[in-house]
């Protein structure tokens, strides 16, 4: 069965903080983002904010809350409206425990036409939402793929296309993109959204970095299956088996510290995440093999279905008041 909408989740990273930036961000926390709640992501802008203008982050995690363990694929995600109020909001790549303090990664942005374009066409003009700040950061890039679609947000009809930025130059009131391949439809300056697009092979849960400190015992990690990281449960944790006999181990996590499962290689391994009810993995008994001893070790990272996503809400000085502004990123994908 494919993954379902209702099971690509929004949730929040652990730290929070608007002045210090090593606080803010980090892991991702087991709470939902619910779309259209008041301040779920940021606060609301006080006045002293609106005159004097001012920039915050804050980081959000898709998660594939599925209890599938198959992957989203071809994942495009990409804000798909502007925001109704003065401020604007890009987006930037973060990673599993990065903070505001480090992050260093490009933006992707969301404009309009300047000028109507036809069909064939493979230039465009596009205006950012604040064409000054927008020459800075630079959200189309050269390579980028981008979305241009007339589409509404509700209903049927409209246009979407996908193209690559060849060639991009900023100026004082819109940037200029030329594209490959040629549009193949036309698009009035009215509703036409132009959206820098950030793209990923795929969102799924993961383990990595396996190894083992017994000569003689064997764990299979090449058969599919045998170490299994769940879409719904794993988290972001390094993992460390310690034997305490020739077939019993015990469990702890980097983060977690021990748990309060115990393990045997008699019997698949599936310690239960409380926040899902649904194992942070699976170790099947199956893969074990030769011999081990009092001692021995096992390590091993797993990685959530999630891709950690850095929002930036900039609000230019002077802007005016306006309540319900909402920011909004889509994602696309393909399951099987």
């Amino acid at each position: 069965m494919p993954i379902l909408d209702n099971e690509i989740l929004w949730r929040p990273a652990t730290l929070m903080s608007d002045t210090t930036p090593a606080q803010n961000g980090g892991r991702m926390a087991g709470a939902q983002l619910v779309s259209g709640v008041k301040n779920n992501l940021f606060p609301d802008v006080s006045q002293a904010e609106r005159l004097a203008g001012s920039v915050k982050l804050r980081k959000a995690f898709i998660h594939i809350h599925s209890a599938q363990d198959v992957a989203l694929s071809n994942v495009r995600v990409f804000l798909d409206a502007l925001t109704p109020a003065g401020d604007f909001v890009t987006f930037a790549a973060g990673t599993q425990t990065d903070t505001e303090d480090l992050v260093t990664t490009r933006p992707y942005g969301i404009g309009t036409l300047n000028a109507a374009v036809a069909g064939g066409a493979t230039v465009l003009q596009v205006i950012g939402e604040l064409p000054a700040s927008y020459a800075s950061l630079q959200p189309f890039r050269m390579g980028d793929l981008i979305r241009v679609s007339d589409r509404p947000s509700t209903g049927s009809g409209g246009n979407e296309e996908w193209t690559t930025v060849s060639d991009v130059t900023y100026g004082a009131d819109f940037a200029t993109l030329t594209v490959s391949p040629a549009l193949a439809n036309s698009y009035a300056v009215v509703n036409t959204l132009v959206s820098s697009v950030y793209s990923v092979a795929q969102i799924v849960g993961q383990w990595d970095a396996f190894s083992k400190s017994s000569a003689a015992g064997n764990f299979d990690t090449a058969t599919l299956g045998n170490l299994v990281a769940h879409n719904k449960g794993t988290i972001e944790e390094t993992w460390t088996l310690t034997f305490t006999s020739a077939s019993a181990f015990t469990v702890s996590g980097q983060m977690l510290g021990a748990l309060a499962t115990a393990g045997s290689t008699a019997a698949d391994y599936a310690p239960l995440n409380p926040a899902t009810g649904t194992p942070y993995f699976t170790m099947k008994a199956v893969g074990w093999s030769g011999t081990w001893a009092t001692g021995n070790q096992i390590t091993f990272a797993t990685h959530p279905a999630a891709l950690p996503i850095w929002y930036r809400r900039q609000v230019p000085a002077g802007t005016f008041s306006l309540a319900n502004d909402f920011a909004s990123l889509a994602i696309h994908g393909e399951s099987a």
